[in-house]
Order: C-alpha cells, then sequence, then structure tokens
C-alpha cells in the first residue's frame, strides 16, 4: 500500500508540473462549456491508460533495445504539438484583429471540435511520458511486484488524473476566470500557441540528441 500511495504521490506532483495537458486543460476550462473540457480530460486520461499499459508491459525495454523507436514518437510527437501550436497562435492573431466585432459576426467562425481526440492526442504527442513512468514505477516492475500492483496502478493512475484535473477544471472555469478569457483570449492564444511551438521544438531537440 505504501508503494502505491508514493506512485500516485509522484504522479500527483508531475500532473500539475507545466505541459502541454496542463496548458490544453486551462485553455478549454476557459475559453469552453465544462462538458467539453470534460472530454479533454477524458481524453487525456485515456491517454495515461495507453502509457501506463507500454510501462507495465515492458515496452520501455524495446526502446532501450531499438532507440529510433523513441526518436520516431517525438518527431511525430513534435509535429502534432506544432501543428497545434500553429494553430491556437493564428488563431489568437485573427482573434486580435477583429476584436471589435460583436459576438454575432463571430460565432459563426466557431468550428466543432473533437475534444476527447485532442486530449488523447494532445497527451500521447509527449513520448517522454513513457521515461517518466517507467522511472516512477521501477519498484513497481520490478521481479518481486505482484500482479495485482501492477493492475492497481493501471486503473488508479488515469483514474487519478481524471480526477485531479478535473478539480483543476472546476476551478479554472469560475465565471470570474472566463470573464478575464475574453477580454484576452487573443493574447491568451498567442501566448499558448507559443508555448506549445516551443514543446515541439524541445521535442524535436531532444530526438537529435538521442541520434548522437
Amino acid at each position: 500500500m505504501s508503494l502505491l500511495f508514493t506512485i500516485c504521490l509522484l504522479h500527483f506532483v508531475a500532473q500539475l508540473s507545466p505541459g502541454p495537458d496542463i496548458l490544453l486543460i486551462a485553455k478549454s476550462a476557459a475559453s469552453t462549456a465544462r462538458q467539453n473540457a470534460l472530454k479533454v480530460i477524458a481524453g487525456i486520461s485515456a491517454g495515461m491508460v495507453v502509457w501506463v499499459i507500454l510501462t507495465l508491459v515492458g515496452f520501455t525495454l524495446l526502446i532501450d533495445q531499438f532507440p529510433w523507436i523513441q526518436q520516431v514518437l517525438m518527431v511525430l510527437g513534435g509535429v502534432f504539438l506544432a501543428k497545434m501550436g500553429w494553430a491556437m497562435l493564428k488563431g489568437g492573431v485573427h482573434s486580435f484583429k477583429n476584436r471589435h466585432q460583436t459576438d454575432d459576426d463571430t460565432n459563426g467562425q466557431v468550428q466543432a471540435k473533437n475534444y476527447f481526440m485532442l486530449g488523447l492526442w494532445t497527451n500521447l504527442s509527449n513520448p517522454k511520458t513513457l521515461i517518466y513512468f517507467s522511472s516512477v514505477f521501477s519498484l513497481a516492475l520490478s521481479s518481486s511486484a505482484s500482479d495485482y500492483l501492477k493492475a492497481q496502478l493501471a486503473v488508479i493512475i488515469p483514474l487519478q488524473t481524471f480526477i485531479t484535473f478535473t478539480l483543476l477544471m472546476l476551478l479554472i472555469s469560475q465565471p470570474k476566470i472566463k470573464i478575464l478569457y475574453q477580454r484576452s483570449g487573443s493574447y491568451i492564444d498567442m501566448m499558448s500557441g507559443g508555448l506549445f511551438l516551443l514543446f515541439a521544438l524541445w521535442l524535436w531537440y531532444e530526438a537529435l540528441i538521442l541520434m548522437n
């Protein structure tokens, strides 16, 4: 039980560290309805299920033998984050240029999004998560660890992810924060887009380092 608690505590701290997941949740919570933000969180949690299962079945051992797999995942993840960041940046610039339009003028420009898939692919775009889990789960991956503990982790970690991010979303989606976003949404979108582009560059840089 103490090992499970320790892993959950480490994961809680890691969850709240700045990254694409947190940024996407914050933006979704402030800019859209709560049910849409919940779909984003559900997608991120589903991504966690994938990473946890891959870690527990020993996928990191395959990456150790074939480092190019991680490089490919990093490049592809960077492409997704760059595409998403560019869309945010372009959307922010567009909103800034049309900031004097009425809501009726801009409502027709809103496009439907698959929020679940947006959360899922954002989470899966960072293959460094696999390395993180292999480190955090190091004791659970030992030969002496029971299958029951591994099964607990496969369920509890994604569930913890969903609950923690939901509480964060409820905090950020307060009316005062939404009003603040509406007033400065274009600047926030441009900043968010820039950060996503930086995350992409960071992944590509890490991939280049692995080649040396």
